[in-house]
Order: structure tokens, then sequence, then C-alpha cells
């Protein structure tokens, strides 16, 4: 049973959560009304002959001739009864509608790709720190920190060049789609559970998903040796191995256990930001996820799609650094309770 500090440690920091995501529904609020630009303007046609009324009547309807007091007022209203409102843009479509379509292509590239980088990054770390100084561990560093320092978007770029081209005449290359999520001219723009739709679901994820995990690798496997090599300083390991254990017992019994630590944060801010989507790698391979959402909604001054998308991403990293803090007081006894 939870002892009675543990239990006001997580009050306390449940009630820093909660007024942490009220700062940032209210900071989301004024930065996205203070952008240079009105709504208004996107949604009418510049045509000399549109019928002003119709313009006003668009105003009413969406609170863009009320006050910013006000405005705030509904904005808040909304997001706690999590009546998201319609898009400007997107012919009057529910948020809601909208941010679950593209947020479940979002979850399929960027919860792949954090699966891998997390299982690959972690047993590659964990075997250098084992054989710190050997031929894996300098290149495999070697190698991290090239990718590590590596924009992302470049990475991308190459990636569609190489498996959509045929390099030095290699006709057995393969050559994989570099956009969208399926291929949406054999099979229509809607998706549906079939099996040629989803192998091209599959087949469109690869080079995007590919591009994110080799990207991300890197950070996890460098603070993964990290944490290793500094833990497998201390004392206890030098007695652990006078007792007779062999390094990989070592490791496994004494050092992993005790180097999750930083590893257990890393985790859950990557889970986190699935919700937030990848910018970079929607925008080059074209994958309508949410990310691609949100730049479009900035371009398009949708503010109800913007400010909804802000404040679920956000609110998960909140949520998130809470649970890491949870889960660090289970697997590190050393951290205190305050």
């Amino acid at each position: 049973m939870a002892s009675r500090s543990f239990r006001q440690m997580i009050f306390k920091r449940s009630i820093f959560a909660i007024i942490t995501i009220l700062g940032i529904m209210t900071l989301n609020f004024f930065l996205i009304h203070w952008m240079p630009g009105n709504p208004i303007d996107t949604m009418v046609p510049r045509d000399p002959k549109f019928n002003e009324a119709l313009k006003y009547d668009l105003m009413e309807r969406f609170h863009l001739n009320a006050s910013l007091p006000e405005k705030y007022l509904v904005y808040m209203k909304n997001t706690m009864t999590l009546d998201w409102g319609i898009s400007y843009m997107q012919n009057s479509r529910p948020v809601a509608d909208i941010i679950f379509n593209d947020m479940r292509w979002t979850l399929l590239l960027v919860g792949t790709s954090t699966i891998i980088t997390t299982l690959i990054g972690m047993a590659m770390g964990a075997f250098s720190a084992y054989r710190r100084g050997g031929a894996f561990d300098i290149s495999s560093t070697g190698v991290s920190l090239f990718f590590y320092g590596m924009p992302i978007f470049w990475f991308a770029i190459m990636l569609q060049i190489l498996f959509n081209s045929y390099p030095l005449g290699m006709d057995w290359w393969p050559q994989l789609p570099t956009g969208k999520y399926f291929d949406t001219i054999a099979y229509g723009p809607t998706f549906k559970w079939e099996l040629p739709i989803v192998l091209s679901v599959l087949k469109h994820l690869i080079l995007p998903a590919l591009t994110l995990s080799i990207g991300s690798l890197a950070g996890v496997s460098l603070v993964m040796r990290s944490s290793l090599v500094d833990v497998m300083t201390e004392d206890f390991i030098t007695t652990a191995r006078a007792k007779g254990l062999t390094d990989y017992g070592v490791l496994r019994r004494h050092a992993l256990p005790n180097g999750m630590a930083p590893m257990v944060t890393l985790i859950a801010m990557g889970i986190a930001f699935v919700i937030g989507g990848a910018y970079q790698v929607e925008v080059i391979f074209n994958y309508p996820g949410i990310g691609y959402r949100t730049l479009n909604a900035i371009y398009n001054r949708d503010f109800p799609i913007l400010q909804f998308i802000i404040v679920v991403g956000g609110a998960a990293v909140v949520i998130a650094n809470l649970l890491a803090d949870v889960i660090l007081l289970y697997i590190d006894p050393r951290i205190k309770i305050a």
C-alpha cells in the first residue's frame, strides 16, 4: 500500500501539473490570437462583388467580432467541456473529427518509430557500455554522434532520393513510396480494413518511420551508454564483481536497474511527443498527421484546430513528466519524496 508521503507527493505534483496545463492553455490562446493577420481574410474570397453580409455572418458564427476577453472565456469553456468547435477552413468539420483522424496516422508513424528506437537504442547503448573501449563501442558511438547531429529533414530527402532511383544502375534496388500514407490513387482516399490497403499503408510507412527511428536512435543509445558507464564505476559494481559475478551478470542484475533512471524520462518524453507529431518528416513525406495539420493551420490561421492541437500536445508532455516522476520513485529508491 502506498505510504502517506507518497500519496501527498502524487497529490502535490498533480496540482502542479493542472496549474501548468492551465498556464499552457492561457499562453496558447494569447500567442495564437496575437498572430498577425485575420482568419476571416482566408475564409472569404478576394472579390469586390462578394456579399459583405456573408462575411459578417461568418464573423458572428466563429465569434471573431467578440472582444479578446470574451474569446478567452469561450475558449476556456470549450476546452473544459471538450467542445472543440469547428474548423474555419475544413468545410466546417468538427475539430475533434479532424484531430482524431490525423492522430491515428501520427500514432502509427511516431509510435512505431518510438518503439523501434527505444528497443534498439537501449540494446546498442547497453552493449556499448558492456564492451566499453571495444570496436563496437567506438564505431557505434561515432555513428550515433553523426546521426545525432544530422538534420532530420536532410536525411529524409536523402532517403527519398535513394529509394526512388536506381543508384549505379542497380536494377534490383528496392523502390519505396515517398509520400502519402497509402496509395490513394489505386484504393481511393478513404482507408478501409482490407489486406491490399493495409499492405500499402505498411509500405508507405517504411521511409518516414526509418527516418524518425534512425534520427532518434542516436540520442537513446548515447544516453543509455553514458548512464551505464557512470553506474559501472560505482563501488557496488566492484563489490558485485568481487563476489564472482560475470560482466554480463553485473550488467543485467546491477548496472541496468540502476542506470534506467534517465531512460525512463527519455522514454516518457518520447511517448508524449508522439501526440505532437513529427513536423519535418510529415511535411517532407506529405504524411497527413498532426504535425502536417498544425503547419497548415498556422498558414490558414485556423485557430480552432491550432489551439487545441497545442493544448493536447502540451498536456501530454506535462502528464508524461508526472508519470515519469512516479515511475522513478519505484525503480530508484535513492530519490527522495518531496
